[in-house]
């Protein structure tokens, strides 16, 4: 093995996490690939092997030397993807339901595993599923459409004859860990942390939509989620109204979230977890890695006020904290120092992701595929929106903690977060009261 090398602070608190609730799927990152078509699994191994080489954070466990977490990164070896044939099977696409919902759901030993899992499911001679299984400690949202870019463009090549040419990488997500390390007690990152300390300084412990069960006294992280469509006439006027304001769509949401909290009874003020980027180095796009940062988002919600003032706090909020992102989140709970529970997460309980474009799927000649996240059955926060921008019209997922919530309030909340879009975009002057 390679020498051991610093761990970024987000990669310390997974680690942390996962010691205090091993075996959890939490922060398992499951996806499904359907190939129908001639697929040449022994090209899909060598260009997984390709990929695994080039991006050290794939191959890295994690290991305490000297009483301090390490980034230990293992040499390249031949990536195998297990075949199992389900073809005999009397029902092979719900074998293959099964076993997709058991492989999204088991553990990785951040030790000694690699941090990502393939397995290829044969349902027919020329239909197949493809489940890449990774852990967050390894990657993000970012990550995902690296890796099926370049795995695609591996196996493009070879099936063609030909060698693939992929941009070398002049940087490993190693030193971005260890950049961040040496940038942490340095004044680089002052006024991000003064503007947070002060932006949050008397944030209340939970602000939360009120739950339908009595909270445990520890997360479980068992949850469930409800899909949803934004009807093409509010996603129409969601792009229009964000225009007027001098904003973005996502603005829109966030503003359509905060009131969704008042009008569920969860107080004046909305306090919203988001995922920001944090990728603020040009060689830092190109690179696998768990790079995101949450930004933690404080709107007044008062009495009488108008959902395009709403968007405006939305915008103004938004626009701070992606100034301000480079503060890593746990350092910031670090310098707030908050009352600790294990019942909740430390300064937010909800949560709203954004993205454009659609989980990629692979392009392998030959074949026809599409990709989708596997379930693991289980919910970070109290309750988590994740908006996607695909083909001209918006959809949604709410993630719940079923500790918290029963299934039919979580279809609920979705139903009226659609229909408190649809009415107030349909007249943002409206008072949201």
């Amino acid at each position: 093995m390679t020498d051991d090398r610093a761990v970024s602070r987000a990669q310390q608190r997974l680690w942390i996490l996962d010691r205090l609730g091993p075996g959890s799927a939490a922060y398992i990152v499951p996806l499904i690939h359907r190939i129908d078509g001639d697929l040449d699994v022994a090209l899909l191994e060598r260009s997984l092997t390709e990929v695994v080489r080039r991006h050290e954070v794939l191959r890295t466990v994690y290991r305490l030397r000297s009483r301090a977490l390490r980034q230990v990164v293992r040499p390249a070896e031949l990536v195998r993807v297990p075949v199992l044939d389900i073809s005999d099977h009397e029902d092979p696409q719900a074998e293959a339901e099964r076993l997709t919902a058991t492989e999204a759901r088991r553990p990785f030993d951040l030790g000694a595993d690699s941090m990502i899992r393939p397995l290829l499911l044969r349902l027919a001679p020329d239909r197949h599923r493809l489940c890449l299984t990774l852990h967050h400690i390894a990657c993000d949202g970012w990550s995902l459409h690296i890796l099926h870019s370049e795995l695609s463009a591996c196996y493009r090549s070879w099936h063609a004859g030909t060698v693939p040419e992929l941009p070398p990488l002049r940087e490993q997500y190693a030193d971005f860990a260890e950049e961040q390390a040496a940038q942490l007690g340095g004044p680089s990152l002052q006024p991000a942390s003064d503007y947070w300390r002060k932006r949050l300084a008397d944030v209340p412990a939970s602000v939360t939509i009120p739950p339908d069960l009595p909270r445990p006294s520890t997360r479980s992280f068992a949850g469930g989620h409800v899909r949803f469509a934004v009807e093409r006439s509010v996603g129409t006027r969601i792009n229009a109204l964000a225009r007027a304001c001098r904003a973005t769509p996502f603005t829109v949401f966030l503003a359509a979230f905060a009131a969704l909290v008042r009008l569920r009874g969860g107080g004046s003020e909305a306090v919203i977890g988001t995922p920001v980027t944090n990728r603020q180095r040009e060689s830092h796009q190109r690179l696998i890695g768990m790079f995101v940062n949450t930004a933690v988002l404080r709107l007044e919600v008062p009495e009488g006020v108008t959902f395009q003032e709403l968007v405006h706090r939305a915008r103004d909020e938004s626009r701070k904290a992606i100034v301000h992102q480079a503060l890593p989140f746990e350092m910031l709970v670090e310098e707030l120092n908050p009352v600790r529970d294990p019942a909740f997460n430390p300064l937010f309980q909800l949560m709203l992701g954004y993205q454009e474009g659609e989980l990629p799927g692979l392009v392998l000649p030959g074949c026809q595929t599409t990709a989708d996240y596997g379930d693991t059955s289980t919910a970070k926060l109290d309750v988590s929106l994740s908006i996607t921008h695909a083909a001209g019209h918006y959809s949604g997922r709410l993630e719940y903690s079923s500790d918290l919530f029963k299934a039919a309030s979580a279809h609920s909340l979705a139903e009226q977060f659609q229909a408190l879009l649809a009415s107030a975009t349909a007249d943002p002057l409206q008072s949201l009261d």
